[in-house]
């Protein structure tokens, strides 16, 4: 274990940061991991990430501390940004927000400039935030990129940084939230990067593709990469669930490892949480049933304290497997129960859903559309939670529900795995297919008919697991730490190649 006499510093470089700006897990990690690791571990940590016109200003306010801060773009031409600070909420973590309205005009997160390259605006983030610490004078331990859009982080302090004497000894943690989203680039765009055509050839020829695939330069420059869970860590060294990148990261296997997300329970509590109708822990299980006949009532359902109520929360994607949730709809009617779904996204699984509520109003509801205090309200009322992804990376809806006593039945894959056990938390089911869900479906309605006594207990040994950032928080400084390390043994070959080099031209 590498020790260190000062406090180790870290800078986190991010799209997004919960509750600030939040569009999906990502910003859950960066607004809650930063929080364990400066409280509990005594680590300095900085963030820099954009700042969005949407941001609510009134709630977090934002002082402005440099102005005109000249920057070198994309295109190696000077642009002026201006720098703002603020804080994660409750605590003294700064978040500097680059200003820069040509980048960042959009009216969300992911909706910013799409040129001259697909992602632009947070390549130039990327950029800014490295010429920032510099101007600060401020030279962290590590710097920590989440996903592609910060990836050329770790391309660039391999290339164009790597002589520059401050930024020297700065290693890097890349972590991959989802491997499915990847960063890419036209190759025609490489000046935009800082870089020539050439030094994007290896990893092109290497995955036998004509673009850049900036997430595989960060992989591949990274000191160390890390991803969501150990499941999906492993997975994804698999061709099925590598989304192509699957022989690369075997090749970089020592370098890479699975961190369980972790869950900042203060806003998941069904002891204080405000949009839980009934207070109640597992002391007072019993107070779950009336946030049941609450949420019947407030739904339109039938309402009756022995229909078991299953609910879906999510994203309404391809990847989290609602085909099969829609395949199983009627057998679930069959079974007398109630089913509820809560999320947007992709159209053609809403207008399932909706259909499904119309033809079955008084046992489905088909709420579209994502509305957080809601979701806590039906994770209090419900008894079961579907999670029937073809693939997760971590998953924190089944984590969720666990600390509301609602049992997950999830599918044997990434974070889902590693997070709920068959039989004691939750009910797994391994193959992707309607027989398989289905049969899991039916092994837990039937514990919850026929076993009551073993329905609590599960309630309970869900309710009382932990799975708070305390333990992750460990492990990513474990990752800060192996990232110097490698680092360091980089530089050393680095420089030994170019003294032999120097005593070859002699």
């Amino acid at each position: 274990m590498l020790k260190y006499k000062n406090k180790l510093k870290v800078l986190q470089i991010t799209s997004e940061l919960a509750p600030i700006v939040k569009a999906g897990g990502l910003g859950d990690v960066v607004g809650q991991l930063p929080k364990v690791l400066a409280k509990d571990y005594h680590i300095e940590i900085r963030i820099i990430m954009p700042k969005y016109k949407f941001i609510d200003f009134q709630k977090y306010p934002a002082e402005l501390i440099m102005k005109d801060i000249k920057i070198k773009s994309l295109d190696n031409e000077w642009e002026k940004i201006s720098l703002w600070k603020t804080f994660i909420p409750d605590t003294v973590i700064p978040v500097y927000l680059v200003d820069s309205p040509k980048y960042f005009p959009g009216d969300d997160v992911y909706n910013q400039v799409s040129e001259p390259t697909k992602q632009s605006s947070f390549y130039f983030l990327s950029k800014a935030a490295l010429e920032i610490i510099k101007s600060f004078d401020w030279s962290p331990d590590v710097i920590h990129c989440h996903d592609g859009m910060t990836g050329m982080v770790s391309k660039w302090l391999k290339t164009i940084y790597k002589d520059d004497n401050f930024f020297r000894n700065i290693a890097n943690v890349f972590t991959v939230h989802n491997l499915q989203y990847q960063s890419i680039a036209n190759i025609l765009h490489a000046k935009y990067l800082g870089l020539k055509k050439s030094e994007f050839g290896k990893l092109r020829k290497f995955l036998k593709i004509k673009d850049i695939n900036i997430t595989a330069e960060a992989i591949d420059n990274a000191d160390f990469v890390n991803t969501v869970s150990p499941t999906y860590a492993r997975e994804v060294l698999t061709k099925k669930y590598g989304a192509g990148l699957s022989k690369l990261l075997r090749l970089n296997k020592k370098k890479f490892t699975g961190i369980l997300n972790g869950m900042d329970y203060h806003d998941f509590d069904p002891r204080t949480n405000p949009d839980v109708p009934v207070k109640y822990w597992v002391d007072s299980l019993g107070k779950k049933t009336e946030n049941k006949l609450y949420l019947q009532k407030k739904l339109g359902l039938t309402q009756s304290a022995d229909i078991p109520l299953i609910c879906v929360i999510s994203r309404l994607a391809e990847q989290k497997g609602l085909d099969l949730v829609n395949n199983v709809l009627e057998e679930l009617m069959d079974m007398g129960a109630q089913f509820v779904v809560l999320g947007s996204g992709q159209e053609s699984i809403e207008k399932v859903f909706i259909k499904a509520e119309k033809d079955h109003p008084k046992e489905i509801a088909a709420e579209i559309g994502f509305d957080a205090n809601f979701a806590q309200t039906i994770y209090a009322g419900a008894d079961m939670i579907l999670m029937p992804s073809r693939f997760e990376p971590c998953g924190l809806s089944q984590i969720i529900a666990m600390r509301f006593g609602t049992i997950p039945i999830v599918r044997e894959t990434g974070g889902l795995v590693d997070t709920v056990r068959d039989g004691y938390t939750g009910f797994i089911f391994k193959h992707y297919d309607k027989h398989a869900f289905l049969w899991a479906i039916k092994r837990a309605v039937r514990v919850y008919y026929q076993d009551k006594p073993r329905w609590k207990k599960m309630q309970i040994t869900c309710m009382k697991k932990d799975f708070s950032w305390v333990n992750s928080a460990k492990k990513y400084i474990w990752a800060y730490k192996k990232a110097i390390k490698n680092h360091r043994l980089w530089l050393e070959k680095k420089d030994k190649i170019e003294l032999e080099k120097d005593q070859n031209g002699k």
